[in-house]
């Protein structure tokens, strides 16, 4: 049987790493204890919430967090709850969707590197180097130890990544020459940013003006202005889509003349003048007096996404130091030569650790300097191989002076740059930091492959260029 099972061309071989990590998974499945993992004890809390949903109970009742986490991991609760309607357990139906993600995330990275070694498969076909490379690569992002748990682990990083890495391949595919359905493709990219929001929202904000920004480089390209419109509503949706809406509640008063005078008129405008009641109000020469004559509840508006976005920046500080409480871990705040009382002071800051905050993101914790456990130690570990990929990436590209398949890897290179900047402004402890930095890893690894590819090309013409001329 054996015998005749051959695995010989990249596909097949993708395949059987793809056939591998669901091999792995189903085994990972079953030797995980019936608790929530000391690695991600949230697993626990998002396994209570979603048997909470399927017992139809309101979210907004839900008593850890309120309705505010559902709305921001509906894409991993909703699955999971209706399994659990169908008889699961809570901790391994959130396990089961997450490891489904993980695996369909696997399969989203692997046909991206397929694709872009085919596209320039004229030039270095039957290159089994850069086969190799890409083999080598594939089986680093579906069993790296950290990435590999995960994403079987009752959290929502993996479906976060899913749906970020189907936007960017919708993307990729959009603006292939010969790719007919470009409406359904479109549409496919304002779902994934929907679903992206609702896995986790600040991801979703960062996945969407990182394409508009690339859109920029696009706008000779008129099938830009198409997509321009769907990543804009999805952006919009995915953002009232996950907003918990706030009501505030008002009273109403109706104002009366302290000295009547004939005619009512200017009592309405007088009533909007009363902001408490028995408060006297002047309006045109007369004299009113507020009288409270009920409430009204309205709903806050949440419309203003410039407002949202400015908010969201403006909160990084405050969340980094509630990121800091009761961390083992926690990541320390260089001082800052502003005030941060002004919104300028806040910005200037940010700006300022910029730096050291994204180099904390990518590389810490480092070994034998901050490792305070065994779950430390097994970061550092690993850490040591994000500094080689990118000490490599750093060579690649001073080695051929350019990115190779910049424009197909554009688009994630920009959510890169901002990703890392954020998160490494956002994040308050190592432990939280480590695990987010897995969401990045198929960018790092794609660039890689990019890098290397176009080394081993250039290595291998020479070679042909001379064969020629010795032919002719």
């Amino acid at each position: 049987m054996l015998s005749k099972l051959k695995i010989q061309t990249l596909k097949q071989k993708l395949w059987a790493i793809i056939a591998a990590s669901f091999i792995a998974r189903v085994i990972m499945f079953i030797v995980l204890p019936n608790t929530p993992s000391f690695l991600a004890p949230d697993e626990g809390t998002y396994a209570f919430l979603a048997k909470w949903i399927s017992e139809s109970k309101p979210a907004t009742d839900f008593p850890t967090f309120g309705g505010d986490l559902y709305l921001s991991g509906r894409s991993i609760i909703i699955p999971a709850s209706t399994l659990i309607k169908f008889g699961m357990n809570e901790l391994d139906a959130v396990r089961l969707v997450s490891s489904i993600y993980g695996l369909l995330a696997l399969c989203v990275v692997a046909y991206f590197a397929y694709k872009l070694n085919q596209s320039g498969v004229s030039r270095s076909a039957r290159n089994k180097r850069i086969e190799s490379l890409v083999l080598v690569l594939i089986f680093v992002y579906a069993f790296l130890p950290s990435h590999f748990v995960w994403s079987n682990l009752g959290l929502r990083e993996s479906s976060n990544e899913f749906w970020l890495l189907i936007t960017f391949l919708g993307v990729f595919l959009f603006y292939r020459d010969k790719q007919p359905r470009k409406f359904l493709i479109a549409l496919l990219i304002f779902t994934s940013i929907v679903c992206t929001f609702s896995s986790r929202p600040q991801v979703g904000w960062v996945l969407a003006i990182s394409i508009l920004l690339y859109f920029l480089l696009n706008l000779r390209n008129k099938l830009t202005y198409i997509l321009i419109a769907f990543v804009s509503t999805g952006l919009f949706t995915g953002y009232l889509a996950t907003t918990s809406f706030t009501y505030v509640t008002s009273d109403l008063f109706v104002a009366k003349e302290l000295i009547p005078t004939r005619g009512n008129y200017g009592v309405a405008e007088a009533s909007k003048l009363c902001n408490r009641e028995k408060e006297k109000v002047e309006f045109k020469g007369k004299t009113y007096i507020c009288i409270k004559s009920g409430t009204v509840t309205k709903r806050e508006d949440k419309l203003n996404l410039a407002r949202a976005v400015i908010d969201e920046v403006a909160l990084i500080p405050e969340k980094q130091i509630g990121n800091q409480v009761g961390a083992a871990s926690m990541i320390e705040r260089s001082a800052c030569p502003w005030e941060e009382s002004s919104e300028i002071g806040k910005y200037g800051c940010l700006a300022f650790r910029a730096p050291y905050t994204t180099l904390t993101f990518l590389f810490r914790p480092l070994p034998f300097i901050d490792t305070t456990s065994f779950s430390s130690a097994f970061a550092a570990a690993e850490n040591t191989l994000w500094i080689l990929m990118f000490v490599l990436i750093v060579y690649g590209i001073f080695s051929v002076k350019k990115i190779p398949f910049f424009g197909e890897l554009a688009p994630s290179l920009i959510f890169f740059s901002l990703y890392v900047v954020g998160a490494g402004a956002y994040e308050g402890n190592m432990g939280t930091a480590f695990r987010h930095k897995s969401l990045i890893l198929w960018i790092v690894l794609l660039l890689l492959f990019a890098v290397f590819w176009r080394e081993q090309d250039e290595a291998k013409e020479p070679q042909g260029n001379n064969s020629q001329e010795s032919a002719v």
